[in-house]
């Protein structure tokens, strides 16, 4: 138990968690197998585009559920990062000692006029930097585009991962976002390759996350 998560389920191929603090409870699940339709409510409905989208380019099914009493999109977004990151990191730690796992990996990606870039890097070290070359828009759809910071943010805190997304062109909020979110969820699939090179260590050479 750490960050108030309850890791529920745990192979080299599913991971599920549950977390719970006074403001949310969040219970996430992402797997590998046969594509299906995901299953996610977190009550706005562009966030759950956004783990939509994540999920695709990763090439994982996920589920994800927040029940918040306070319904402050802020603390959901955040509470949700951290909850997923979690799931991935124990998705990971149980490649890294079965089969090996690359544990980094680098994805760009685009959606019309928007480009964006996306690395990560799983070693224990949880800092995510979110760094843009175009305007801010305040709201994306539904939502404040600091919220999907948040949540970028919450992921590296409970995946304990560096994760660095870069906004290089769009015009469109939607589109800019949606870039960033394709590049991160491919970014995500490549560190989570299995390799048996790397197997027992993590991105860094001191072979541990903790």
């Amino acid at each position: 138990m750490s960050l108030g998560i309850s890791v529920t389920g745990s192979s080299p191929g599913y991971a599920s968690v549950e977390r719970r603090t006074s403001e949310t409870t969040v219970r996430v699940a992402v797997e590998e197998g046969p594509r299906r339709a995901p299953r996610i409510s977190t009550g706005s409905p562009f966030l759950d585009h956004m783990v939509e989208i994540l999920a695709f380019y990763m090439e994982m099914n996920v589920d994800a559920s927040v029940e918040s009493s306070r319904r402050l999109m802020h603390t959901v977004a955040e509470d949700l990062g951290i909850s997923l990151g979690a799931a991935l990191r124990s998705m990971a730690e149980e490649r890294i000692a079965a089969t090996g796992c690359r544990c980094q990996g680098f994805a760009q990606a685009v959606l019309d006029e928007a480009y964006s870039q996306a690395r990560v890097s799983y070693e224990g070290r949880a800092l995510a930097v979110v760094e843009r070359s175009i305007e801010r828009f305040g709201y994306v759809e539904d939502l404040q585009e600091e919220f999907l910071v948040a949540f970028m943010e919450g992921m590296a805190q409970g995946m304990r991962a560096t994760i660095h997304v870069d906004l290089m062109r769009g015009r469109d909020p939607h589109h800019a976002w949606e870039s960033a979110f394709r590049a991160l969820g491919a970014a995500l699939r490549a560190a989570l390759e299995r390799d048996e090179w790397r197997r027992g260590s993590v991105a860094g050479v001191k072979g541990t996350a903790d």
